[in-house]
């Protein structure tokens, strides 16, 4: 009985997540009779075969796809003259704001994220909204600093492959500004613990920066920070070619390995309690350390989760775990599944984990469990399977050697992370402890950098894969989960037969 509600409620989350997606392509006013259609539909199904478990169950499945369908438009945010981006594409304005995110360096420029408050010219009124600013390096500007700003607005732009507004629609932005004009204003604004968690950040870093020298330095701030802004392009690149870019990426695929490899070390010398403690310390300390950006708190909880679910031993009941959390999200902010490529890949590779990680560890019984060799295998092929086809699409390339890169750096990223974040807490009391730490970091970094830069020299690395169509991707995934379900039945009905036999064997 437990079994079947945690499918039902599987299947019910799948239909209401499925109605979302389409919500995100048709017109606000369809979407409403599309739900109204699905209710009768749904009605029909019910009242003519209430009796039958399969009509009741795709009864729910269709009105929750239409209620997905119409949730989506219904919290899409109104667009009136009180908000600031009814101001796009009409001349130059004057304007008040506050800065609401950490700067986000780009190279030769920086992008701020503007809550607006204020609107001055052409008219004096009180707005909402947020502009994504774009301005030079200098002056520098702060989280929670007060602006005037004098510029156009523009509605972010769409192509054909790649809309912009919609990225940025996930975050509530509308509008974009390019190197206004702007002046501080007195006083500040902002979250006071945000404040001062990005003050922590930024002195964190400073030590980073006076320890570890450079390509390494910017490697490591991207795997304690998510900092990936200062790694030269050519490692980028590298990263890219090798499927290691998730080690900097804040994302919950790196943040549940990372947490399994450490769970697992403690488990097998202090127990499951120890385990789970030690992966709440490291997943809460990394979000202090990033400046608890929204992102990264979805990633964080996303990544701990799938530790929880993976340590549950029951993959319905952990899938429902990772499912109530995902539909929390979504239904606080829809545009997540739609156009947040990071929260899908979070969803998709913790899915893996619990789906096909345990299966995978079976399989590979006979490799050797040194410093986490079979669950470093076993997880990232389980999270590659789920990814991959997501990220074939939208990137156009799928790495031949990423299992062969994942089993050579990821054993080394817990304790380069640990030397790492002690080398910064040493040269917060004095630099030279600070060294102490650092030359094993500085050693296993160089090597990381070395392993990435070889293997992507090889001709046969990476495969261009160009125009792979949605379709193609929505086929891979229902093979996939289609032969889950047979695998996992199948698994369930060899368990009964041993309980029998076993049962047999019991003497009289």
């Amino acid at each position: 009985m437990r079994r079947r509600f945690s499918q039902i409620f599987l299947v019910a989350a799948s239909s209401f997540f499925a109605g979302v997606g389409l919500g995100s392509f048709i017109d606000p006013r369809l979407s409403r009779i599309f739900f109204y259609s699905s209710v009768i539909l749904g009605t029909v199904f019910f009242t003519v075969k209430f009796k039958n478990r399969f009509a009741s169950t795709l009864a729910l499945m269709v009105v929750l796809f239409g209620f997905g369908a119409f949730y989506f438009n219904f919290r899409q945010v109104k667009i009136d003259q009180a908000h600031i981006a009814s101001f796009n594409d009409s001349g130059k304005i004057t304007w008040e704001g506050t800065v609401t995110e950490e700067p986000d360096w780009r190279g030769n420029k920086v992008n701020l994220t503007i809550a607006a408050t204020k609107m001055s010219v052409p008219k004096e009124q009180a707005i909402v909204g947020r502009v994504l600013v774009t301005v030079a390096p200098y002056p520098e500007y702060a989280y929670g600093q007060k602006l005037v700003i004098v510029g156009t607005l523009e509605t972010p732009f769409e192509e054909e492959n790649f809309s912009y507004k919609r990225f940025l629609a996930k975050d509530r932005i509308f509008s974009v500004s390019f190197y206004p004009k702007m002046k501080a204003l007195p006083g500040e604004g902002g979250n006071f613990l945000k404040k001062r968690l990005l003050n922590f950040k930024a002195a964190f870093m400073e030590r980073l920066n006076q320890i570890i020298p450079e390509p390494e330095n910017s490697l490591v701030l991207g795997l304690l920070l998510g900092a990936r802004r200062t790694i030269p392009s050519d490692l980028q690149e590298a990263f890219k070619i090798t499927g290691l870019s998730h080690i900097v990426a804040i994302s919950g695929f790196n943040i549940s390995i990372i947490t399994a490899l450490l769970g697992g070390f403690v488990v097998r010398r202090l127990g499951a309690k120890a385990a789970f403690l030690s992966s709440l310390l490291f997943v809460s300390a990394f979000v202090v350390l990033t400046g608890a950006q929204p992102s990264v708190v979805r990633a964080a909880i996303m990544g701990l989760l799938g530790v929880v679910a993976l340590n549950l031993g029951r993959r319905t009941l952990a899938m429902n775990v990772l499912v109530v959390a995902a539909l929390v999200m979504v239904a606080l902010n829809p545009n997540l599944l739609a156009f947040d490529l990071g929260f899908q890949l979070s969803f998709l590779a913790t899915s893996g984990l619990v789906l096909l990680g345990g299966v995978l560890e079976k399989w590979f019984a006979a490799v050797p469990n040194f410093l986490g060799l079979r669950t470093i295998l076993a997880t990232t092929i389980a999270a590659q399977v789920f990814v991959t086809p997501l990220l074939v699409f939208h990137f156009d390339r799928l790495s031949l050697v990423s299992p062969l890169a994942n089993l050579l750096v990821l054993p080394t990223i817990p304790l380069t992370m640990l030397f790492g974040f002690l080398s910064a807490v040493g040269a917060f009391i004095a630099i030279p402890l600070g060294y102490l730490a650092g030359w094993p970091a500085w050693l296993l970094l160089h090597y990381q950098i070395f392993s990435a830069e070889q293997l992507s020299r090889l001709p046969f690395a990476t495969l261009a894969l160009d125009n792979l169509s949605a379709l193609w991707v929505a086929n891979y995934y229902l093979v996939l989960l289609l032969g889950l379900f047979v695998l996992h039945a199948r698994a369930r009905e060899q368990k009964i037969v041993n309980f029998r036999n076993y049962g047999t064997k019991i003497p009289a």
